[in-house]
């Protein structure tokens, strides 16, 4: 079974829509590390509800493991939720599916082979699996609320869902 770890930004899009449901449809659990936890823990506003009841029922603390110094090196320009983030997928092996957002963060996950999607992935899935119907107007609620989506990805997203 595919262990998934995530950054606080997916968490974060898909309360502001009160999509969490999707995560705990798609995956059954989800492990953030304990820089995320606080992350989320300093968010207010609306979602703030939604992301505490993710956390008491299906999003799961995990300590992120030591790095070696190879991996430290290939994560120093990232912030440390993202960094806690990759650490974690990386100690879980092949078996693992990040969630990240960030350009810089995708970028390090990506050489170190580690597997990752999005919040525009996870709703792709979602579709595909008949859990969302409009991925395009998802996305622009998101962005709506405040979560920062580029014109291109509103794009890629609904070319990817069959929506363009």
């Amino acid at each position: 079974m595919m262990r998934v770890i995530s950054d606080s930004g997916p968490i974060i899009a898909l309360a502001k829509i009160n999509r969490l449901d999707l995560l705990k449809s798609l995956f059954v659990s989800v492990a953030i590390p304990p820089m995320v936890y606080k992350e989320l823990m300093g968010k207010f506003g609306k979602e703030w509800d939604c992301i505490e009841k993710a956390l008491k029922d299906f999003i799961q603390v995990v300590d992120s493991p030591i790095l070696n110094k190879h991996i430290k090196l290939i994560l120093k320009d990232i912030d440390e939720g993202e960094r806690q983030a990759i650490a974690l997928a990386q100690s879980f092996g092949s078996e693992s599916l990040v969630l990240l957002d960030d350009k810089l963060g995708r970028q390090a996950a990506r050489k170190l082979n580690i597997s990752l999607t999005g919040v525009v992935g996870v709703l792709v899935i979602a579709k595909e699996k008949g859990l969302a119907t409009d991925i395009g107007s998802l996305l622009k609620e998101i962005r709506k609320n405040g979560y920062w989506l580029s014109d291109e990805i509103l794009e890629m997203a609904k070319k990817m869902a069959g929506e363009a």
